[in-house]
């Protein structure tokens, strides 16, 4: 009679499976590999898809603590390591997607191995299920449906953060700018749906080259875009900002041409709710959208300068 897999270990499968975030996948899935074989310890590397060549470490677990960050050793170095298991974690459509290490002895079985085969098939469906959940058809990016839970850890880190700066440590501040797409309208009625999505194409990919990979990028739908950004200061996140709106202004569009963007960008504080940050941000976008548009206007020192009133900006705003 074969060996059953234990109810834990399918109760893991099952968590799995119902992972709506892909860290929290990551998580699970080394945590079922755990359960599985047992291992001293296991790693968890990614191929980097921008270039399409180099492996990353993502995560690892050892002795029942997650780390992230720095790994104790790359993918290179234990690839002939005594010891270490390399299995490939393969897609359904066969493209590599990475790697888990398990560290043990004896090492993996046959047996085991096709159970880790098993397994990854199961993730890899899991991450297809995620990624169309959680990106917006079109152009690739972040889309609406995910932002509420993003911004609410950006808030987390944000109070963390602050926690840390008020003991001496590296400051990190986070900010939030809306980007719209300047007479958009104008372009479907002129020159069709077709070459409208062909524009926002081209601008997801110019704000995905744009930003760093730690930046969240989101659709918000239409011509909306909404960027999540990690920043030392103000001027760090508005040039930021500024470099996108000069390089989407220098695109030649085909058959389209020129087109310009406008944001609004305000900085994401410890104590702020969504609302009010979205509120903030909505409010700087339209000073942009009403002053010319193809410009940043940053909200803080809208509210500085006087360009826009305090009690202006106390009161009701229109999200979207």
């Amino acid at each position: 009679m074969p060996e059953l897999i234990s109810a834990s270990v399918v109760n893991r499968i099952a968590d799995l499976t119902s992972q709506r975030d892909s860290a929290h996948l990551e998580a699970t899935l080394l945590s079922t590999a755990h359960d599985l074989f047992a291992p001293e310890w296991l790693a968890l590397y990614r191929r980097n898809a921008v270039d399409g060549e180099s492996i990353e470490f993502v995560i690892a677990l050892r002795e029942g603590e997650l780390e992230r960050g720095a790994p104790a050793a790359s993918y290179a170095e234990l690839v002939d390591a005594p010891g270490v298991t390399i299995l490939p974690i393969i897609s359904r459509t066969q493209q590599l997607l990475g790697y888990l290490a398990v560290g043990r002895l004896p090492a993996l079985t046959e047996a085991e191995m096709r159970l880790a085969a098993g397994l990854f098939r199961i993730y890899d469906n899991t991450v297809g299920l995620l990624r169309e959940a959680q990106f917006d058809r079109l152009t690739g990016l972040l889309n609406r449906h995910t932002f509420d839970t993003r911004l609410d850890r950006a808030l987390e880190l944000a109070r963390r953060t602050s926690r840390r700066r008020a003991d001496g440590g590296k400051p990190m501040r986070f900010f939030l700018g809306e980007i719209d797409i300047d007479h958009f309208k104008g372009v479907n009625d002129r020159y069709g749906h077709l070459y409208g999505d062909e524009v926002l194409l081209i601008v997801a990919r110019l704000l995905k080259s744009n930003f760093r990979k730690s930046d969240l990028v989101f659709r918000f739908g239409g011509e909306e875009f909404v960027v999540i950004v990690v920043a030392e200061t103000c001027e760090g996140a508005q040039l930021s900002f500024e470099r996108l709106r000069n390089r989407i202004e220098e695109y030649a569009f085909p058959q389209v041409g020129r087109i310009t963007v406008s944001a609004g960008l305000t900085e994401i504080r410890e104590a702020d709710a969504p609302v009010q940050i979205l509120g903030r941000a909505d409010q700087a976008l339209y000073h942009a959208k009403n002053h010319g548009r193809n410009r940043v206007c940053f909200y803080e020192t809208l509210i500085e300068t006087g360009d826009l009133e305090a009690a202006q900006a106390a009161g009701d705003v229109t999200i979207f």
